[in-house]
């Protein structure tokens, strides 16, 4: 039965291939539209429930493409899966006769791309490519001050962004080049758009590359030309502050489009005159401030409904669907996009070849100087060892010639890789094998989630912690330390007395945020299941952790805001913290002698650093700020406040306790401070027996 003839007169049915993050908000802009409806969608991962809950929906969900295809004969599909998908599905849904939506980026390929466009045209069916940014408010203003411009004769487009750790999809990691890749064709599609500027509609001359550059530091550089007008492109993952932007000069003046704050600005005429010259700097930063803060008030106010750029593009697609006119994005436009893509691809493929082949034999030269590990200790593996605190455990656990095991999600590259551990791949949230942990007489479980909703700590927390447990005891393993963490406490607020290891866990840990709900009950997890598996399981908390040589401030010092950095309470008062590689000391004395180490620890440093010193040290490292104190008082006295701003700005959220944030805690340092004393003498013992031999 064809679903459309459920469906009233000129709705058009439309369906998702794909039920990832990007998805979600195809899925919220879809549901704006007048006369379209969403009918199915298709993920081989799919949770229906999950889905269901975002978008309040009780649309069929397939595992396949074809089975959509076959039993819901939707108008338009839109592919939101992983780009080496791309071509395979739009053929897909081409060939059942939808319409089609490809993400970006549209195709890996040139041949892909031709491929599926080609197909399109044999069938009469409309494409469009995610080139949502053109849809978006700093394209659509800057596209009617054009021809003011006069004649173009330049265009930049510059893009700098930070990446992430999660994919698109939300489900697995993903790497920086990934997702340079990933991201590229914005800043393409933007640069080749606003270099064609006003040039006759149809006229599509080739836009020639002079040169393209691509490394592994995440810098992508290219030149580029469309006869008179001269084309800069720069993609920069280090880059900062992160910036997306299109600069477009004529031979009468100049637009800047930025599309990170949604404002343009721009200066019309020669600009040669003095006056010209004097006014120009004043009315571009009038501009700049104006313009910015009635964005700022918009998205704030208007409460933007859907991802910048999709309902807009969406409405504009289904327009030509329905009009058989033509379709926003030009096939030329898209088959140009890809190939530069693709070039650049390439050379980023190429330089990053070259990188890891360096890599690895520079790893293989530092594995040859180590000392074999001692087997007669037993394996220590180590959960979330490619993490700040994972990879210092590991680190120090190797160090001491304990053989040592890293599971994650994939295999990092050998420059990130710590010489003499052996990696293997898993992902904690499925089912994790005994086979493992072969050799095994530890587990030291740092995995966690550190990002995301309830689902993502249910899974990367809470069922990350129950599939290692089960695994590492059919594994035959009997230690098992677990690594929670000191805020799933109550306070000395609530309990009147400084926090030890006796303090319980605190009772609505969900009220605290999905972080602490998910290391919560994580711990409570790993004490029931140990028992029911014989496992012996013991629980380290550490305070918030600190890298000192690589310093970021701790949140209860206080916040970056412009230039300055505002930090709260006392130059003197104490703040407390935990080292890092203090963490990875105490960790390694659990190693060594798991039986006489306490069942519960919380590990914060004994003597705490006074905000004054980790102002310092911040300041050392960002020149660039001026510090800036405010009185604990008077954020106390300000709180209620704060607390009322957030409920009429945030209704639909909790209002968070910005006092509470800042506030110093009070702990108990005696058990930490006798263990980290027997860590640094078993050190010294070590080193002094090493110094003999």
């Amino acid at each position: 039965m064809d679903i459309r003839d459920n469906l009233p007169e000129k709705t058009l049915a439309v369906a998702l291939f794909g039920a990832g993050k990007m998805a979600m908000h195809h899925a919220k802009a879809i549901a704006l539209q007048k006369g379209v409806r969403l009918v199915a969608i298709a993920d081989p991962a799919a949770d229906p429930a999950r889905i269901r809950e975002a978008l309040h929906t009780d649309v069929p969900i397939f595992r396949r493409g074809e089975d959509l295809m076959e039993k819901t004969a939707p108008d338009i599909v839109h592919v939101c899966t992983p780009p080496e998908t791309h071509a395979e599905l739009a053929s897909l849904a081409l060939s059942r006769g939808a319409h089609i939506y490809v993400e970006k980026p549209f195709a890996l390929t040139s041949l892909e791309a031709e491929a599926i466009l080609s197909q399109a045209k044999a069938a009469g069916r409309n494409v469009c490519a995610g080139h949502q940014l053109l849809y978006e408010l700093p394209a659509l203003r800057a596209r009617e001050h054009l021809r003011m411009l006069g004649r173009i004769v330049y265009v930049e487009s510059y893009f700098s962004f930070r990446p992430v750790r999660k994919s698109r999809d939300g489900r697995g990691t993903i790497s920086p080049l990934d997702q340079l890749v990933d991201i590229l064709p914005h800043p393409v599609y933007l640069l080749l758009h606003f270099m064609r500027g006003t040039s006759p509609e149809g006229v599509e001359a080739p836009i020639v590359t002079h040169a393209l550059h691509a490394g592994v530091n995440g810098l992508v550089r290219g030149l580029f030309q469309f006869g008179e007008v001269a084309g800069n492109l720069v993609v920069t993952l280090e880059g900062r502050p992160v910036e997306s932007y299109v600069r477009v000069l004529g031979t009468n003046g100049c637009l800047h489009a930025d599309f990170v704050r949604g404002t343009i600005v721009t200066l019309p005429g020669p600009g040669t005159s003095g006056i010209s010259k004097v006014i120009n700097p004043y009315s571009q930063a009038s501009q700049m401030i104006s313009r910015t803060t009635r964005a700022l008030f918009a998205r704030v106010f208007r409460k933007q409904k859907s991802y910048p750029g999709l309902a807009e593009i969406f409405h504009a697609f289904y327009e030509s669907v329905r009009s058989g006119t033509g379709v926003p994005v030009s096939y030329p436009s898209i088959l140009e996009t890809v190939g530069i893509c693709e070039e650049a691809h390439r050379r980023l493929k190429e330089a990053e070849t070259g990188w890891r082949r360096e890599a690895e034999v520079d790893l293989r030269r530092r594995e040859s100087d180590l000392s074999a590990p001692d087997r007669s200790r037993g394996g220590v593996l180590v959960t979330g060892g490619t993490g700040m605190l994972g990879k210092a455990v590991a680190s120090e656990l190797r160090n001491r010639n304990f053989p040592t095991r890293i599971i994650a999600r994939k295999i990092p590259p050998a420059a990130e890789r710590i010489p003499g551990v052996e990696y293997v791949t898993a992902d904690l949230g499925e089912t994790v094998s005994p086979d493992l942990f072969d050799a095994i007489s530890l587990v030291v479980h740092c995995a966690a989630e550190t990002a995301g909703g309830k689902e993502a700590h249910e899974r990367n927390s809470i069922g990350a912690t129950r599939n290692v447990l089960t695994a590492a005891a059919q594994g035959g393993v009997s230690n098992f330390l677990h690594i929670s963490s000191i805020a799933v406490l109550r306070g000395s607020r609530e309990t009147g007395r400084p926090v030890d290891e006796s303090t319980p866990l605190v009772e609505d840990s969900l009220a605290r945020g999905p972080y602490v709900w998910g290391k919560a009950e994580s711990e409570r997890l790993a004490g029931e299941l140990g028992k029911e598996l014989g496992m012996e399981v013991k629980v380290l908390r550490p305070g918030p952790l600190v890298e000192y040589d690589a310093f970021e401030a701790p949140g209860r010092l206080g916040r970056e805001v412009g230039r300055y950095f505002v930090y709260i309470g006392r130059k003197g008062s104490r703040i407390s913290l935990c080292d890092v590689r203090t963490a990875a000391e105490a960790i390694r004395a659990y190693a060594e002698d798991f039986r006489s180490m306490p069942a519960c620890l919380n590990l914060v440093e004994p003597n705490a650093p006074t905000r004054g010193a980790l102002v310092s040290r911040l300041l050392q490292i960002r020149p660039d700020l001026k510090a800036f104190g405010m009185p604990s008082t008077l954020l106390r006295a300000a709180n209620p406040c704060l607390m009322l701003l957030q409920r009429l700005l945030l209704p639909e959220r909790k209002p968070v306790d910005i006092y509470s944030a800042f506030a110093s805690e009070k702990y108990d340092t005696t058990l930490a401070a006798r263990i980290i004393d027997k860590a640094r003498e078993s050190e010294t013992r070590a080193k002094a027996l090493h110094a003999d031999h």
